[in-house]
């Protein structure tokens, strides 16, 4: 705990850094709602959609689609499954995701931005039985965030440079008997207009590591390359410490995004 609490602090605390007001900044690159797996505390604004597929191990694809219905408000729906590609049927997941977001504060010179929500969709191969288990425990390898709270500040540091934080309980994953409240922060960074690069890590606190975890909780890097602002390409590396006795090792991913406004 004590570790959290350093790292959140260092999150929020402005540093040497010069703090950018983004409710005030046109030219500010477009804001971060996801780094890989972790939601941060943007939004989408009012009358702005995206549309998002991603591509992961074992022929998966995940497609999603977010609407904002006000400035602080947004909604989104998701669906995938297995073995897409390849030979063999599909294994699809048994329900679509659903996420809601609320931003209760807007990020200003002082304060960082805080949204809350919830999101049901997981990430990964959905897993009935685990490999060494004959229980059915019903859960994604990374467990979706279920009800989650999380605080974003964004510094100007040659370039933009974001510090995320949260706390999550995966409400709809509690069958594996290990359904506590977990913590996880990130950070983002741009290196120009097109390109920014981010990072997450997820104690995973609720992963249950006699069954599908070695506790050492989810470390995932990616690269992000927008065109235009509308569209955006992100090249993932999940599980860099090697968690999940489901993967083994960790795995590449690709997300593809197109963002506009009705």
């Amino acid at each position: 705990m004590k570790t959290i609490m350093i790292l959140l602090a260092l999150a929020l605390y402005p540093l040497t850094m010069q703090a950018q007001d983004t409710t005030q900044d046109e030219t500010k690159p477009r804001e971060q709602r996801m780094l890989v797996e972790l939601p941060t505390a943007g939004v989408l604004s009012k009358g702005e959609y995206e549309v998002g597929m991603r591509l992961f191990a074992n022929g998966g694809v995940l497609a999603n689609i977010g609407v904002g219905m006000t400035n602080r408000f947004m909604f989104g729906i998701s669906y995938g499954g297995e073995n897409f590609v390849g030979s063999g049927s599909v294994d699809f997941n048994p329900l679509p995701g659903v996420e809601v977001r609320y931003r209760l504060i807007d990020e200003s010179l002082a304060m960082p931005a805080i949204t809350i929500g919830f999101n049901s969709q997981g990430y990964g191969r959905y897993i009935k039985r685990a490999a060494d288990s004959t229980d059915r425990i019903n859960r994604y390898t990374q467990k979706s965030r279920g009800l989650f709270a999380v605080a974003s500040k964004n510094y100007s540091f040659m370039g933009n440079l974001g510090f995320h934080g949260g706390i999550n309980w995966a409400a709809t994953e509690k069958k594996d008997k290990d359904n506590q409240p977990t913590f996880f922060v990130g950070l983002d960074k741009s290196l120009n207009d097109e390109l920014s690069v981010v990072g997450e890590y997820d104690f995973a606190i609720n992963d249950n590591k006699d069954i599908i975890g070695h506790g050492r909780g989810y470390l995932n890097l990616g690269a992000k390359l927008s065109f235009s602002g509308k569209v955006m390409v992100e090249f993932m590396l999940k599980d860099v410490l090697n968690n999940s006795k489901e993967l083994g090792k960790f795995s590449r991913e690709i997300r593809l995004t197109f963002n506009d406004a009705f």
